[in-house]
């Protein structure tokens, strides 16, 4: 993770008590993941964490947004996205679970850019769609759709079609 050095997080030396960290997600870093489905974003992460004997605590509040195609109407668009996770770092010997990351109790650092990448992909939403009904869809492509959609034969009528079959 050298590439990420600047999303490391100190967790040796440092007093008990909470410590805040922010970082910024940009084009640049979703590059660096192989088949990220998120190619142009912009995220800010902040990062409280609360800084105990033989742990630390960590919550993550994540927002930003992403530029896409409307599933829709095709038209650009920019979806916002927002997150917020808490995990658990655990300086001793144990095999990670979905919370808690154990780390050697010797770990000067652990770097939290898989995680963030992580938590933004699994806060997009499936489908990138806004309202619709106005700006900024593409209201051509819309008006395109419902003539289909209330066209004989349309959509509607494949629906009832399909309601008519009659299964043994």
């Amino acid at each position: 993770m050298e590439r990420f050095k600047e999303y490391s997080i100190p967790v040796s030396g440092l007093k008990p008590g909470f410590h805040e960290y922010r970082f910024e997600m940009d084009p640049g870093f979703f590059s660096h993941f192989e088949k990220s489905p998120l190619a142009d974003g912009r995220f800010k992460a902040e990062v409280l964490m609360d800084r105990r004997q033989d742990l630390a605590v960590l919550d993550f509040r994540i927002e930003g947004s992403y530029a896409c195609a409307c599933d829709r109407c095709l038209a650009p668009i920019e979806l916002p996205v927002h997150t917020e996770y808490r995990l658990i770092l655990k300086f001793e010997e144990g095999k990670d679970e979905d919370d808690v990351i154990y780390l050697d109790a010797q770990a000067s650092e652990w770097n939290a850019a898989q995680l963030i990448y992580e938590l933004i992909i699994m806060a997009m939403p499936l489908t990138n769609v806004y309202d619709c009904k106005g700006i900024p869809c593409n209201q051509d492509v819309l008006r395109q759709l419902e003539k289909t959609e209330n066209a004989p034969g349309g959509d509607a009528s494949v629906w009832e079609d399909l309601k008519k079959i009659k299964l043994n």
